[in-house]
């Protein structure tokens, strides 16, 4: 039993140091949508909100309090990105800024981590955002104020 923890644990840190050791990959997304081989997401998150369904929050995802959370380690953030769009569907580009404001929970193997932060724009945003995304927790992912899923 040792023995697989300590394994676990090797994994859990090869994961953590594979993730954090890219401070700054940009990608760009063209018009056919992503690259074949990419991993699926969810349908229910490719799509926009349906009518009656609860809009994200104002401030989901723009704040270090309200990360979009994707789950998945960098491979799940990438594949949030990809489906984000502009809201009239423009590919985004983006670039990963670094990893900050740590958390603490109980249920993850080391008893927290830390957010990452992106750099995002689209083709007729005035100003770049950033966008906050915890990439060990996950939630339904919905898109910020400002974007759409597809």
């Amino acid at each position: 039993m040792l023995m697989i923890r300590a394994a676990f644990r090797c994994s859990v840190l090869w994961m953590l140091s594979s993730g954090c050791a890219s401070s700054s990959a940009t990608m760009r997304q063209g018009e056919g949508g992503v690259e074949a081989g990419a991993p699926v997401i969810e349908a229910v998150a490719r799509t926009p909100a349906a009518p009656g369904e609860t809009p994200a929050p104002s401030g989901y995802g723009y704040t270090p309090e309200d990360p979009i959370k994707v789950g998945g380690g960098p491979s799940g953030e990438h594949e949030f990105l990809r489906y984000l769009r502009g809201p009239e569907g423009q590919p985004l580009s983006f670039e990963r800024l670094g990893s900050c404001c740590g958390f603490k929970d109980s249920s993850l193997p080391f008893g927290g981590g830390l957010l990452d932060m992106y750099e995002v724009t689209y083709e007729g945003l005035e100003k770049p955002v950033t966008l906050y995304l915890d990439m060990y927790r996950r939630q339904e992912p919905r898109a910020p104020t400002g974007f759409r899923l597809d």
